[in-house]
């Protein structure tokens, strides 16, 4: 009975992470829940209130709550989903993993600025950002999901720090379009991995692969 309920407890902890839910407070405009056992706190929404966040946001590296002091490690499941009105997000270095849905048709951003300790960018993430023209993706990315970046019809530019490709995992369609038109999108790659990438998935998405 003991394993059994720990398992359940388990599962709900992965769980709610994916899962669009009420916030537990606010600070500064930005919402935050923190995980089941109190560990750290991640950036969510309204709930049911619909989108909340617009113009520029800046989250902090951690946030305190009765008197209790959180590192922000997360942006949670559909946080920022549909914030036509947002136009700029500032990361704390912090910030390790960014949830499924969670920027999905923002459509006001244009360029983003990822964490360098990020190591997760789970579906559909980025997905229908449309006005998005650049993106940066740490050294330390360990997988990119499905559709994380799927129909960013404006991206060109996406600088990629990993050096070895084969280290990480790309999901399907991780940055495909619709039209399969990719002429006028660059991966920017370190030097001297160039041809690997050409030799792996990430070559079906992007028009021109090149050294930095």
């Amino acid at each position: 009975m003991k394993h059994l309920i720990k398992t359940s407890l388990l599962l709900l902890a992965l769980w709610l992470p994916l899962t669009a839910a009420a916030y537990d407070f606010e600070i500064g405009g930005i919402y935050f829940m923190t995980d089941l056992w109190g560990d750290y706190a991640m950036v969510c929404d309204k709930g049911e209130e619909g989108p909340s966040y617009s113009g520029k946001v800046t989250i902090p590296a951690e946030v305190t709550n009765d008197d209790t002091t959180y590192p922000v490690t997360r942006i949670n499941a559909y946080a920022f989903s549909n914030c036509a009105g947002l136009t700029g997000v500032t990361f704390p270095a912090s910030v390790a993993t960014i949830n499924d849905h969670a920027f999905e048709n923002c459509t006001g951003l244009t360029t983003l600025q990822l964490p360098d300790a990020l190591e997760e960018i789970e579906t559909a993430a980025f997905e229908g950002c449309s006005g998005l023209t650049q993106v940066n993706i740490p050294a330390g990315v360990k997988e990119i999901k499905m559709w994380a970046f799927q129909n960013c019809t404006g991206l060109t530019d996406v600088y990629c720090f990993i050096t070895d490709p084969s280290e990480m995992t790309l999901g399907f369609h991780a940055f495909y379009l619709e039209s399969e038109n990719y002429s006028s999108r660059t991966l920017h790659v370190p030097a001297g991995s160039v041809a690997a990438y050409k030799s792996s998935d990430w070559a079906e998405c992007f028009g021109k692969i090149v050294g930095m």
